[in-house]
């Protein structure tokens, strides 16, 4: 049977493969990228090994790096600041987006970046009755110019991810016009569905890679959407034996240059 793998498209045709290989066009300016959910440090064999973790977003080679689960809650070692342990195991500077932070949990999401960061802005997610959700909004400087990254945790449920991708369309209407980077586990199963339309319809590109479960990876959980006066040069799953056991989501990596 042939395989289709590479010809698969997603929401309104775009073409979404495993990786897509290329360098990015000479004489622009660019950086590498990555999304991973790194699960409390907790991996398949249900060890808590944040060293696994750090060996593998130090392995990404990326300039910017956002996480998921990042911390504690009902997994992982209660009291590490998982935060600043990646931060100082990897040589990235951290900037912590927890949404959940009490004496029973600091937890959410994190952006790790090697780029002179300008500005960071919590955007919060959160909806009433369901778990507290939020994203990193960061300007970043890129040579030059200055590159907004945006990375978020969605819900669970439809109308939750609906409302959240509604929050983060207007946030980025309402903010000054440059070039935007938007990653993250975005929970979406569908890879044809309304809320993929929506963001297909208000970015250029996006790697969807299959990321979920490691064990035999068949979701595109975790994207990485850019805009216009972006290139999406290259991407791919990072697949080794430490990614297939470190967390329950493989990472996903792009390199990214700025157009003239």
């Amino acid at each position: 049977m042939p395989d289709n793998t590479d010809t698969e498209s997603d929401a309104e045709g775009v073409d979404v493969r495993d990786e897509r290989p290329g360098e990015a066009p000479a004489g622009l300016s660019s950086f590498r990228i990555a999304t991973y959910n790194v699960h409390s440090c907790v991996g398949i064999d249900a060890k808590f090994a944040p060293s696994r973790i750090a060996a593998v977003v130090k392995a990404l080679e990326a300039d910017v790096v956002g996480l998921q689960e990042v911390g504690w809650h009902h997994r992982g070692e209660v009291g590490l600041d998982q935060f600043e342990y990646l931060s100082r195991e990897t040589g990235m500077k951290a900037w912590p987006g927890p949404t959940k932070h009490h004496e029973r949990a600091h937890y959410g999401n994190a952006l790790l970046s090697r780029l002179p960061v300008l500005e960071v802005r919590p955007m919060d997610l959160s909806l009433p009755h369901r778990e507290p959700r939020g994203a990193i909004d960061a300007d970043i400087q890129v040579g030059d110019k200055v590159v907004r990254v945006i990375v978020a945790h969605l819900g669970l449920d439809p109308w939750e991810r609906n409302a959240q991708i509604t929050r983060v369309l207007h946030t980025i209407e309402r903010g000054p016009e440059r070039p935007t980077v938007f990653m993250g586990d975005l929970n979406e199963w569908r890879p044809r569905s309304p809320r993929i339309k929506r963001l297909m319809h208000s970015f250029a590109d996006c790697a969807a890679p299959r990321s979920f479960h490691v064990r035999m990876p068949t979701l595109r959980l975790d994207r990485i959407f850019v805009s216009e006066g972006l290139v999406l040069s290259n991407y791919d799953v990072v697949k080794t034996v430490l990614t297939k056991r470190a967390s329950d989501h493989l990472p996903v990596r792009a390199t990214v240059a700025l157009k003239n």
